[in-house]
């Protein structure tokens, strides 16, 4: 029972929360889904375009990786998020700039000047079912739960960070391979160029294909600072990196 002239407010409280929390979930989606959705979109490509458009979309997507590559750093988040590893805030932090800076770049890009080549139909179609399959092996053993500790959706539990916080993934596809995600990622690249054979489009398959490759050793030496014999066994157990038998 209440103190006298104590009111207390029984109406129910507003729902910030909640939908602070499906906003974000929304957004994270949209921007996970946004590589593979621009390669199936396709990129710009215009063969009167001048060959300084070129240059202008790469110093574009050095602009768009830069801060990203500068974010995962651990010296980083220790200025700014208090400790060397990933947190739920840190997380949304990075997904929230990605997905406005991915916008901002398909937005800007240029189209560039090159061939278009005239393929038949049944390459079109065999590209789109190749970039579906691969789009299924990007999400091989993921669940929503699992995507939602990706992306740091308010309520989940963290999962894929660089520190002990998260469990290591050693089995499904990370048996085969250390990075399988992004193995999917450059094969519906090139699947993507069954369905739109343009230089515009070979330049930013490029480009993206070559960051996730150029990534995986700087992501391995976080990983083995962090996790250190339980990372090295892993390599052991799993030796190749991105395809087996070859990398």
């Amino acid at each position: 029972m209440a103190s006298p002239g104590i009111h207390i407010d029984t109406s129910p409280a507003p729902r910030v929360a909640p939908m602070y929390r499906l906003l974000y979930r929304v957004i994270g989606y949209f921007g996970l889904f946004s590589i593979h959705g621009s390669l199936l979109y396709g990129f710009r490509n215009d063969a009167a375009a001048p060959a300084g458009a070129y240059w202008f979309n790469l110093g574009l997507y050095a602009a768009f990786i830069a801060p990203h590559l500068i974010m995962t750093r651990s010296w980083f988040k220790r200025a700014v998020w208090g400790q060397p590893h990933s947190s739920p805030q840190e997380r949304r932090f990075y997904i929230l700039v990605t997905v406005t800076t991915w916008m901002a770049l398909l937005w800007l890009h240029r189209p560039v000047p090159g061939p278009s080549l005239a393929l038949p139909g049944w390459i079109h179609f065999a590209g789109v079912v190749g970039f579906l399959v691969c789009t299924l092996l990007f999400f091989d053993g993921l669940s929503f739960a699992a995507i939602d500790g990706l992306l740091g959706v308010p309520g989940s539990v963290s999962a894929y960070s660089h520190g002990p916080e998260t469990p290591l993934f050693t089995e499904g596809p990370y048996s085969q391979v250390r990075h399988p995600m992004y193995r999917a990622a450059i094969l519906a690249g090139i699947c993507a160029l069954f369905i739109h054979p343009t230089a515009g489009q070979l330049l930013w398959t490029l480009l993206i294909g070559a960051t996730f490759v150029a990534f995986i050793p700087v992501e391995e030496a976080q990983l083995m600072r962090a996790r250190g014999n339980d990372y090295g066994r892993y390599i052991q157990q799993t030796p190749y990196r991105l395809l087996k038998g070859i990398w």
